[in-house]
């Protein structure tokens, strides 16, 4: 963790950009029309620049230098916002022919050695995102239980295959042209699984995540994950600002952020020296601050949420990502002496055994969700409320607690005589 407001701030430049161009880009969609001309967004723009060469140039205040930076920023957002409703700001070509050549050797080789109609499509959906075989009444069991994402491509995937391939360059020489040779296979691979699993907006974050760590990496920049988190979004907004408005990209950013921010405050409040323990507690607080996070966006789009999804996340998480690796092996074993044919039939078992686990949790009258609704203010309080809880638990400072305190009663106040 970063000691100070100043080291925090200095280190996390983009998250402040990214965090202002998307207040810009909000603004602008709730109080603009859709429909203005392109060349407004090119004026802002270069008032924009003309207003920042100003502050480079004349001696202003700090303040008074802030307060320009953040309206630039702002505006800004505005003008990606006016820019990217005709068609994105910029476009790569999609090498079709060679990923789905790609995907259908991964599907083929799924089919030889899963034979089990619902193993098959748990393991395509899993694996590639193919949910056209997929049960319709277990994946209602694994939405009411609140682990849908399990059978959805995120970050998981591409971590492991993200870690597991760099375990493999590592032993290439610590050379210039080798460390080259060793970002260009990564980012290939990377890349490719994004594009073969459909570039779904989860897995996109991770693809962009991955890429700016490593080649920031290979460039020899410190590491902020704050920092490369919203360079990613910045990233996004350039090729796609709507894609911000996607709930798988809101909740995968979501889950991001709440185990960057809260797991290690809540690992460090109880130490463990058993390792078994040690592993099953870090599991539990992963999960928390993935739902502590994530809580309000579920809640504002579906307006329930599941009773048991903290419980079922602490169990399925670690079984899927067992299912996840031995999926990858599986795919990237040679097919001698019916090796695959037998992993396929111990997969096929491992997929049957624990659909039947989330068959039954389903089944149990606890599963049942539980309703609520959010509005958008009650959303911006939440999160509001989160900040001032993290700051407390960070920084170890009281006011911050008076300040949740000011904020719960006001609101409630407000409530009471019907003005929220």
């Amino acid at each position: 963790m970063e000691k100070s407001n100043a080291h925090w701030k200095a280190a996390n430049p983009l998250l402040f950009i990214a965090g202002t161009l998307m207040v810009g880009i909000i603004m602008a969609s709730l109080f603009l029309s859709p429909y203005h001309s392109p060349l407004n967004a090119i004026t802002i723009i270069a008032i924009g620049l003309i207003m920042l060469q100003a502050i480079l140039l004349l001696p202003i205040h700090s303040l008074f230098r802030s307060l320009l930076v953040l309206l630039i920023l702002l505006s800004w957002g505005v003008s990606i916002y006016l820019a990217t409703q005709e068609k994105n700001l910029i476009r790569i070509p999609y090498p079709k022919h060679w990923v789905e050549l790609c995907r259908n050797w991964v599907v083929q080789k799924i089919n030889a050695s899963i034979i089990s109609k619902e193993a098959n499509g748990f393991a395509l959906a899993l694996l590639l995102g193919v949910k056209s075989d997929l049960n319709k009444e277990l994946l209602q069991a694994y939405t009411q239980l609140g682990i849908i994402h399990i059978v959805a491509i995120s970050g998981m995937h591409l971590e492991i295959i993200f870690k597991n391939l760099t375990r493999i360059t590592k032993w290439m020489p610590r050379k210039k042209y080798y460390l080259l040779l060793e970002l260009l296979l990564v980012l290939a691979v990377v890349w490719l699984y994004t594009l073969m699993a459909f570039a779904s907006p989860s897995i996109l974050r991770a693809s962009v995540f991955f890429s700016i760590y490593f080649i920031g990496k290979f460039l020899q920049q410190s590491s902020f994950t704050l920092n490369t988190i919203a360079g990613g979004v910045l990233i996004l907004l350039l090729f796609d600002v709507k894609g911000i408005e996607n709930i798988g990209l809101q909740l995968s950013y979501g889950a991001v952020l709440g185990i960057h921010l809260f797991y290690p405050l809540f690992h460090k409040m109880l130490p463990m020296d058993n390792p078994i323990l040690s592993f099953l507690w870090s599991n539990l607080c992963v999960s928390f601050a993935a739902q502590l996070m994530t809580l309000p966006i579920l809640v504002f789009h579906f307006h329930q949420i599941a009773t048991l999804v903290i419980v079922s996340n602490f169990i399925m998480v670690p079984l899927s990502n067992i299912l996840l690796y031995s999926l990858v092996i599986l795919v990237i074993c040679p097919p001698l002496f019916g090796l695959t044919i037998i992993m396929g039939q111990w997969i096929q078992y491992y997929i049957l055994w624990i659909n039947n686990c989330v068959r039954y949790f389903y089944e149990q009258p606890i599963s049942s969700s539980f309703k609520m609704d959010f509005d958008k203010i009650q959303v911006a309080l939440y999160y509001l409320v989160l900040w001032l809880i993290y700051r407390w638990l960070h920084q170890k400072q009281t006011i911050y607690l008076l300040y949740l305190l000011v904020l719960i009663v006001g609101y409630r106040l407000l409530k009471l005589f019907s003005l929220v």
